[in-house]
């Protein structure tokens, strides 16, 4: 029987999410998906998933298909009712207050110790931070052609990315303009 369940972790849901969207797909699968994603916010490790996966599938949010194993020995899952429910609930409304922050970015969290670098160093540090950047766009770019026959909201994600992308180098000008 499955454990009652009062709210997910964004990690939880996305992944629930991803089981909802592809499956039925096996824990590697979301992992590959995981990985090819231009976004660090979450691991795609298998220490990760798959205990993310099981834990899922106690809870009665997502099952093994009928034919339980693929010729490579994998199991592949499905959302649940319960978990097609959990899912809806998690992506609102109403938006839980963990859904509306400032962005997850690395770059920023770095950029708040800067002081520690020399100007030389800093300097080194915007110039790496803007070509990065521009690496961060490619796979954008490349993630958009792979998954854009996936529906209309993958075009969503790619336009967000796009924006985000670009304040994301308006601030690295201004940080430019002060750090010299």
């Amino acid at each position: 029987m499955a454990k009652p369940r009062h709210s997910l972790s964004e990690l939880e849901a996305f992944v629930l999410g991803l089981i909802w969207q592809f499956g039925p797909c096996s824990p590697y699968d979301v992992r590959v998906h995981m990985k090819r994603s231009p976004s660090t916010q979450w691991s795609a490790s298998a220490g990760a998933i798959y205990p993310l996966v099981a834990k899922l599938q106690r809870q009665g949010l997502i099952a093994a298909q009928a034919k339980a194993k693929n010729p490579r020995g994998r199991r592949a899952y499905r959302t649940t009712p319960a978990g097609a429910a959990a899912l809806r609930t998690w992506i609102g409304p109403p938006l839980a207050k963990e859904a509306i922050s400032v962005t997850y970015d690395p770059l920023r969290t770095r950029a708040r110790f800067l002081a520690a670098l020399t100007p030389a160093k800093r300097k080194a540090w915007i110039k790496n931070a803007a070509a990065a950047l521009d690496d961060v766009e490619r796979l954008v770019t490349v993630w958009h052609k792979t998954y854009a026959t996936s529906g209309p909201f993958v075009r969503l994600l790619t336009r967000n990315a796009e924006l985000e992308l670009a304040a994301r180098r308006q601030w690295i000008k201004e940080a430019a303009k002060l750090l010299t």
